[in-house]
């Protein structure tokens, strides 16, 4: 159950009236890696098997290849070679489409059906030019990058080089550490990045592409 309704009292200038809201239902979650326990994770009830895979990727203790996986009782239990990732540089920069990046941008807004009941989530995707390959929503940023990262990881098993991730918050040092380990080559975001997390990009060659909403966006290049 993703969400759970709840009646509350409405206040507009017109008055005060009852209305039935949705609220998002929370799940915890201990991630293990090779029997070993790691972090315990807060999350939306979907996806946990992907969140751990993504979680482990994002704290770099796994490479892009998973043994298996398994979700029961609430722990993801994942078995898979530890490794340490070195960040993934870029010759040179992935100039924007702009008929790309207006198509992908429509996507992800479509795919945010939590963010359309709720108005409190965060997205994030996975596409190449045409298309998104993976899409996720949790209660903040970090989670729904690890859905997506974990989606993506347990079914192509591969970097992420000439794929773009969509992001539906500001991208700050700590996300951008973990997508220069990713290999992406763009980051698309309907807000912007911060000046370190620029920064990083522009020294590993990521393009990034801010305030990325209808048919604008700004190229930090």
């Amino acid at each position: 159950m993703l969400t759970q309704a709840k009646t509350i009292q409405k206040v507009t200038q017109s008055g005060a009236k009852r209305h039935l809201d949705q609220l998002v239902v929370e799940k915890e979650t201990q991630v293990f890696l090779n029997d070993g326990f790691i972090t315990t994770v807060f999350h939306t009830s979907q996806l946990e098997k992907e969140m751990g895979v993504g979680c482990l990727f994002s704290f770099n203790k796994i490479g892009f290849v998973v043994d298996s996986v398994s979700y029961a009782n609430h722990e993801v239990r994942i078995n898979a070679l530890e490794t340490v990732l070195d960040p993934i540089k870029h010759d040179r920069y992935m100039k924007p489409v702009a008929s790309s990046i207006f198509q992908l941008t429509a996507y992800f807004q479509e795919a945010a059906m939590l963010y359309k009941k709720t108005a409190v989530t965060e997205s994030a995707a996975i596409g190449d030019a045409k298309q998104l390959l993976c899409t996720a929503e949790d209660m903040n940023q970090s989670n729904a990058l690890y859905k997506v990262l974990g989606a993506y990881l347990l079914t192509y098993k591969s970097d992420l080089k000439g794929k773009s991730l969509l992001l539906s918050s500001c991208v700050t040092l700590d996300l951008m550490s973990i997508i220069v380990r990713c290999g992406f080559s763009l980051v698309i975001t309907r807000t912007a990045p911060t000046h370190q997390a620029l920064d990083m990009a522009q020294a590993y060659g990521v393009s990034i592409v801010g305030f990325a909403r209808g048919r604008k966006y700004n190229w930090y290049y």
